[in-house]
Parts: C-alpha cells; structure tokens; sequence
C-alpha cells in the first residue's frame, strides 16, 4: 500500500508539473507571438528612452488584439497563475528529489546530469526574470529595469522550453511504467 501511494504521489506531482509546464509555456507563448513579436521602431525605442511610463507601448501590444478571444490583460493574469501553481509545484518536485540534487552535488556526478542540473538552473533564472519585473509592477514603478527583466525572461524561457520538451521525452517510458505499476497494484487490491 506504502507504494502505491510513493506511485501515485509521484505520478501526481509528474503530471501537475506536466499540465501545468504545458498551460505556462502555451500561455507564454501566446504572450510572446501574439502580442509581442513585431518589434518596436526605432521611433518607439526613443520615446522609450525619454518616456520610461511608457513600457507596454513601446512593446507595441495592443490592448484591444486578441488571440483566441482573449485580451493581452487576461493572458497575462492567466500566465501569472499558472507560473505560481507550477512554481509551487516545482518547489515541492525539488524538495522531494533534494536527496538526488545532493548526491549529485557531493559525489561529482554533475555531467553525467548536465541535463537536469540545466533545467534546474533554467528554472531558478526564468523564474527570477519573471518575479523581478512582475514585483517592480506591483510596486507602482515604471521602470525600464521592469523591460530588461522581461526581455531576458523572454530569451531564456524560449530555452527551457526547449529542455523540459527534451526532459518529457526522457521521462515518456517512466509516465508509462509508473502508470502500469499503479494499475497492476490497483488490480491486485
């Protein structure tokens, strides 16, 4: 019974981050291609430089586009939620697995684990460039660190994407066989 409820917890975690990984990276992608992708002109870049206010015009985003019937504030509002519920998913995923971060850590294994270790960091980053402007926007301020912050979070969540596809991947056969096992000791009981 003790490991059927180790199966179904990890396989429930597994899947929240799976769900959650995917809403957070179409939310941010519909973000990015549909509202932000065109780039500014350069007439755009020097107001933005003698008007720090106004950050959301000089990415050109129009609040009245929307794609799939949904406005850029409501994306946003949808995107802010799903990062929260998979940072906090996250955050639990890497407690439980914090022996394995140890281990690694202390017996050298780290490149035979370049690949999770990256994704680890990838995340700690795209979090932090997602926090940081999200808290300077809270705090009434309009400034141009708020784009920076923004834009590199941009670049490097097009990169972790990209790895937690490739971690997916790697783990299909361990969705597969977890499930089995839940299903072979379901049928047992």
């Amino acid at each position: 019974m003790k490991q059927q409820s180790k199966y179904l917890s990890s396989f429930l975690v597994n899947n929240l981050l799976l769900l959650s990984g995917a809403a957070m990276v179409v939310s941010g992608l519909v973000l990015q291609i549909g509202f932000h992708v065109g780039g500014a002109t350069m007439q755009n870049e020097r107001k933005m430089k003698s008007h720090a206010a106004n950050i959301e015009q000089f990415r050109e985003i129009d609040p009245a586009n929307t794609v799939w019937d949904i406005c850029y504030i409501t994306w946003t509002i949808i995107h802010k939620y799903v990062i929260v519920i998979f940072s906090l998913i996250m955050i639990y995923h890497i407690i439980a697995h914090w022996k394995w971060y140890k281990g690694v850590i202390t017996k050298h294994l780290i490149s035979k684990n370049k690949q999770v270790i990256t994704l680890s960091v990838l995340f700690v980053l795209v979090a932090l460039t997602g926090f940081i402007p999200w808290f300077i926007d809270l705090s009434g301020s309009k400034s141009i660190i708020r784009l920076v912050f923004i834009e590199i979070h941009d670049k490097l969540a097009i990169v972790l994407t990209i790895y937690l596809i490739f971690h997916i991947i790697k783990r299909v056969k361990w969705f597969s066989n977890t499930f089995s096992k839940m299903k072979n000791e379901h049928s047992t009981l």
